[in-house]
């Protein structure tokens, strides 16, 4: 059995205690989970997710959250209610490891049988109620004619689309930096009305070999603008996966009009360097 997390829930979520399995007690059932399934529908953008965890509850208990594959033990037989709650890193840190509240939990019942093992395949979607501002298709996927980043600032170079470098679909965006252009800083065309108080989220996929800066702007009421860097992405040589919290820095200013998020990194010591971007999409309620 793998090791299971005490966990912190970074926002909208409280502690919760797990059942520890004492020896002398009644012999267990077991819960199998290799994985957890997802799909989005029209309009939500990729059905791509990077599930970490699954929160087991059964008869409304709390069994501990468990990376996946696993198989566990529990003190239950019989038909019991079995709820899946799918978990993710957010900031891709696992120390920030939460349930996903824009992501609905399975949730069944089931019979457990003593000694026995129940394997459950669950599945997920969105949670009712989600708004995906970014577009009408819900993300940036760089599928269609235009870009919706411009290049703002000192920026000497801007993103493109590329058909060489690609997480998924034909196309990502590209930045590239090289000795001519070395310093790429980009924001999203359209400024978004979040909810102060509410949980918001990015998701996104990266594969960038320099270190690359997000943030947002914060349009405030008589026209001043805050830049707020918000997470910095280290380089690395595969695509990743990332639930970008933004729900405290929206927090921060209960009258903003607007935001924009953006993103900036540079060539620093290198000759030539690239960063490359798909499947942008920011959620909230």
């Amino acid at each position: 059995m793998k090791h299971f997390y005490f966990l912190l829930i970074s926002f909208i979520f409280i502690f919760q205690s797990c059942e520890v399995i004492n020896p002398d007690e009644d012999m267990p059932s077991f819960i199998k989970i290799d994985t957890m399934t997802f799909s989005a529908n029209t309009g939500e953008g990729t059905s791509i997710a990077e599930i970490a965890d699954a929160w087991v509850y059964v008869n409304g208990n709390l069994v501990g959250a468990f990376e996946m594959p696993f198989e566990i033990p529990v003190l239950s037989s019989g038909t019991s209610n079995i709820k899946i709650s799918p978990g993710v890193k957010l900031n891709g840190i696992a120390g920030t490891r939460s349930i996903n509240p824009f992501y609905t939990s399975y949730d069944n019942n089931m019979s457990l049988s003593i000694g026995e093992t129940l394997t459950i395949t669950p599945s997920c979607e969105y949670a009712d109620g989600v708004v995906f501002p970014w577009n009408n298709r819900g993300e940036e996927d760089f599928e269609e004619g235009g870009i919706s980043i411009d290049s703002i600032g000192d920026s000497s170079t801007s993103i493109k689309k590329s058909n060489t470098e690609v997480f998924e679909g034909n196309y990502s965006g590209h930045i590239e930096l090289n000795s001519t252009h070395q310093t790429f800083y980009g924001q999203s065309t359209n400024a978004f009305v979040l909810p102060a108080g509410a949980g918001v989220v990015m998701e996104i996929h990266i594969k960038n070999d320099v270190p690359l800066m997000l943030g947002m702007f914060a349009y405030l009421p008589g026209g001043t603008v805050v830049s707020n860097d918000h997470l910095g992405v280290n380089a690395g040589s595969d695509w990743k996966k990332l639930y970008v919290n933004f729900t405290e820095l929206v927090g921060n200013y209960p009258t903003a009009t607007g935001y924009r998020v953006f993103f900036k990194s540079n060539i620093g010591d290198k000759t030539e360097a690239n960063i490359y971007l798909d499947n942008i999409k920011i959620m909230h309620f």
